[in-house]
């Protein structure tokens, strides 16, 4: 579907692909749906990241761009002539870590089974004090409050970078939840509107390395058995502001929800300039 905007005023899509977040289906999504006018951008550097002034930059160095999605992109949204939709979603911190696990030591290295348990896994992770995928890994990313850089702000365990990202979160149109997919997407549909009224959000399911029907509270459960008592509580630990961030976050997607099924949209599932 070629998308179009009618008005001269420039809307942008920018999707935080943030890791093991159903990002590549929303990557597909937007593909699909804006073609040549869609693009990702990431640094070569691993690790790096893009400040909300450096994807201004990029984004105005090519107009024909319409959404755009990175791995790398923090908070504030890009500014300037640009009428940004954000797109965030959130995932449950501890079943997230199942999926990073199948995806660092399974699919990336393009093996049939795991080079190691999961146990070994999380416990590989936390050596690495400072630095982990698997520890408040979603409120790190989301915590930037630095317009035109990106330097580590704070402790990763700091919680001021929970108030920031809770922040970012009250900000956005709308917040997706991995958890609730399908529903997320109905969401983002109307949180696109304004902007992209010829957008047709479509689901997709890219790059799901595991699916279960089991609730959130027994899959944490089964998680709980699989690693110990012992590693899951210092999962916890490890993830206290993530698990705070998500809860927040579910909140105000159940409010937003909320309002949509029972046709009264409001202000929150509406599209706002976040700049």
């Amino acid at each position: 579907m070629n998308v179009t905007n009618a008005t001269s005023h420039r809307h942008v899509l920018v999707h935080y692909h943030l890791f093991k977040n159903a990002g590549t289906s929303i990557e597909r999504l937007l593909r699909d749906s804006f073609g040549d006018a869609w693009s990702s951008w990431d640094r070569e550097e691993p690790g790096a990241r893009i400040c909300g002034q450096d994807m201004q930059r990029w984004l105005e160095e090519r107009p024909g761009i319409r959404a755009v999605s990175s791995h790398q992109v923090v908070p504030p949204v890009p500014r300037g002539n640009l009428s940004v939709t954000p797109i965030v979603f959130l995932r449950e911190p501890l079943l997230r870590v199942k999926s990073a696990w199948l995806f660092e030591w399974q699919k990336q290295l393009g093996l049939e089974t795991p080079k190691g348990s999961l146990v070994e896994y999380i416990e590989s992770k936390f050596v690495h004090q400072n630095s982990s995928v698997i520890a408040n890994f979603q409120a790190s990313r989301l915590g930037n409050i630095h317009y035109d850089a990106t330097r580590p702000r704070l402790h990763r365990y700091n919680e001021e970078l929970l108030s920031a990202a809770c922040e970012f979160v009250d900000s956005l149109p709308f917040v997706g939840l991995v958890e609730r997919f399908s529903d997320s997407l109905e969401l983002m549909q109307v949180a696109c509107r304004p902007g992209f009224p010829d957008f047709i959000v479509k689901e997709h399911r890219e790059n799901v390395l595991e699916s279960s029907a089991d609730s959130v509270e027994v899959r944490l459960e089964k998680l709980r058995v699989d690693i110990g008592n012992e590693l899951f509580d210092e999962l916890c630990v490890r993830n206290r502001l993530d698990l705070q961030l998500y809860a927040y976050a579910r909140g105000r997607f159940g409010h937003q929800y909320e309002s949509l099924r029972a046709g009264d949209v409001g202000q929150d599932a509406s599209l706002s300039s976040a700049a």
